[in-house]
């Protein structure tokens, strides 16, 4: 298993549906998941203390894919990426 499988995508739809803008970045996700699920941030970064944050990243992109409830609009370079809702 993947070390981003570690978050969820149903955790993930309810932090980005906590964030009242339509639009958000990478790190707006990390501070919701913060707030809301600090056990499974925790874990995360157990098993990855200096890249935690990219394997969040891997997660939300998962979630975009799987779900299409989210797409990026930054180019795939650009760090933290940015977000949009879809509904």
């Amino acid at each position: 298993m993947a070390l981003h499988n570690e978050i969820s995508n149903q955790i993930l739809e309810k932090c980005i549906n906590a964030i009242p803008s339509k639009n958000f970045t990478t790190l707006r996700v990390i501070d919701e998941l913060i707030k809301s699920f600090p056990n499974d941030v925790s874990s995360v970064k157990s098993y990855s203390e200096r890249n935690w944050r990219s394997v969040i990243g891997k997660a939300i992109k998962r979630f975009s894919i799987e779900t299409n409830l989210i797409k990026q609009i930054s180019p795939g370079s650009e760090t933290p990426a940015r977000w949009e809702k879809m509904r």
